[in-house]
């Protein structure tokens, strides 16, 4: 699939999917873990659950969204490692992914962070990516051509 893709397509993609995710994060209010642009990850989204934010006024822990993501609404998130366990959740855009998926996964996120008490509103994240990815369409797509 990879090679019938096409590397940079899949590289653009990638970086197409991860942009439109980061939107849906700065629009729920929330921060990446990646300090600057040049860190961010195409690959991944690790996003602050800080306690005592406006959006986490009583100290959620990451953990709290990533359980209630998989046991809730059947959708795996990554959790942080090492000096961000319990600080972070990871969202992942790499694989056969696309727009749709990525619009499902960000949706669960909205649940799971509902159902744990985090402060945001409601289908900001989701409006935010739609925004974005229809602003900004896969250029490696050929339009059809009408009849």
């Amino acid at each position: 699939l990879l090679l019938e893709e096409g590397m940079e397509n899949v590289f653009y993609r990638h970086k197409r999917l991860a942009s439109g995710v980061r939107a849906a994060i700065k629009a729920w209010g929330l921060k990446l873990a990646a300090s600057s642009p040049k860190w961010q990850s195409d690959t991944v989204s690790a996003i602050w659950l800080e306690p005592g934010s406006k959006n986490n006024p009583d100290g959620k822990k990451a953990i709290e969204v990533i359980n209630i993501a998989y046991h809730r609404y059947n959708i795996s998130l990554g959790a942080g490692l090492t000096q961000v366990a319990g600080k972070v959740f990871r969202i992942g855009h790499l694989g056969d992914n696309n727009e749709a998926r990525m619009m499902a996964a960000l949706g669960g996120v909205e649940m799971a962070m509902i159902d744990a008490g985090i402060k945001f509103t409601p289908g900001s994240g989701t409006g935010a990516a739609a925004k974005y990815w229809t602003s900004n369409p896969d250029k490696t797509k050929k339009k059809k051509k009408k009849k």
